[in-house]
């Protein structure tokens, strides 16, 4: 998350940072959004306060807010006490985000990044506890759509990150294993995630079974698998 310090790197036996599966080729790799391949965070926070306001809900402090981001709708409507649906907030914050997505920074290396990853023939997906309509905008905004093959949302499945069903989703719809596959997340939600569904977890600027601190790192690291494969 933007403006989060980065863990401690923690050493490993294989020289790979954090590489303590042995993981084989990734035939496909899933990305979380927000965090990663794009910053929008402190929209968020906006989005949620004017919501708390608009159903009734407690205040929403950066210091709340911020170690929750990415949790879900559902999540957001229990700690922040709104009386509201999942439906009903998803439907607002598609009325009061687009106002804002143009003030979302896209990593300059997320686009070059995933075309070298294509270029190596992986398949490609998003999977983000973000309602499907605010992330298709979000990544057309940021000209990062056209080489994801699939896009899975919170309200494609039951349950959210950090529940595996969107994962599965994607792999279904990439024709991956999850053994084939390695998750690209920044949180806990991600963490989770991919171990219920059985991926290898690569944290960005976090410890994971692998770890990268740019977005930039990924190819040649996905590549050296290819290559060990």
């Amino acid at each position: 998350m933007a403006g989060s310090p980065a863990p401690e790197r923690e050493p490993t036996r294989s020289g790979v940072e954090g590489d303590t599966r042995g993981a084989g080729r990734p035939k496909a790799l899933l990305f979380d959004l927000d965090g990663v391949l794009i910053q929008s965070g402190e929209l968020w926070l906006e989005a949620l306060s004017q919501a708390s306001a608009r159903f009734g809900g407690r205040a929403v402090t950066r210091e709340e807010f911020l170690p929750s981001f990415g949790q879900g709708t559902q999540a957001d409507i229990d700690q922040f006490g709104l009386r509201c649906s999942v439906s009903e907030l998803d439907h607002f914050f598609a009325e009061v985000f687009p106002a804002m997505a143009g003030e979302v920074w896209t990593d300059p290396d997320a686009l070059g990044m995933l075309q070298a990853l294509r270029r190596e023939r992986v398949a490609l997906a998003v999977a983000t506890n973000t309602a499907s309509h605010l992330a298709h905008r979000l990544l057309a905004a940021g000209g990062l759509d056209a080489p994801l093959s699939f896009v899975a949302c919170s309200d494609l499945v039951a349950r959210p990150k950090p529940a595996p069903d969107m994962l599965l989703l994607a792999l279904e719809a990439l024709g991956a294993a999850p053994s084939e596959a390695w998750m690209v997340g920044d949180s806990a939600f991600d963490r989770d995630a991919a171990a219920a569904a059985g991926l290898l977890f690569v944290g960005y600027r976090q410890a994971g079974d692998l770890r990268i601190d740019s977005l930039g790192e990924l190819p040649s690291l996905v590549t050296a698998h290819l290559q060990r494969a």
